[in-house]
């Protein structure tokens, strides 16, 4: 945890957005907080992640969805990590969510010509006729 790249984010501070001041500290270790000595507040290290709302550590839930990327069942990753099947599946959506919500963010004003878009389309519907349809077995 570095707090020199944290910012405050309490609007009403005066330190508010400042990145590589003396005002964070670290808060707790434990729970992954820092501490504005401005304003006394104090923030989550994950703030708008889907790290955020997860109470699993962060390389159980990152060894899940490398498992699920790798197309493995979701009964043989809640025998290996020893979780449940749905907890699985929200943690997938929330992932999903996140990236799509960067997705949004990254991805937009793009000018493209014709031919680029056509040279989009022919490797997405390639890829399409290649790969075969996703399943969910519990």
């Amino acid at each position: 945890m570095e707090p020199n790249n944290q910012w405050c984010d309490n609007k009403a501070c005066a330190d508010y957005g400042k990145t590589g001041g003396q005002n964070m500290k670290v808060h707790s270790y434990v729970e992954r907080r820092y501490s504005c000595a401005t304003c006394e507040q104090t923030f989550v290290f994950d703030k708008r992640t889907f790290f955020e709302t997860v109470r699993t550590s962060r390389t159980v839930l990152l060894d899940v969805v490398a498992m699920l990327v790798e197309r493995n069942s979701l009964r043989a990753i809640s025998r290996i990590k020893h979780c449940a099947p749905n907890t699985i599946l929200h943690w997938l959506d929330l992932a999903g969510q996140q990236a799509a919500a960067v997705s949004r963010h990254f991805i937009r004003q793009l000018h493209l010509t014709q031919a680029q878009i056509d040279e989009l389309w022919t490797f997405v519907k390639k890829n399409r006729n290649i790969s075969s349809p996703p399943t969910l077995t519990m």
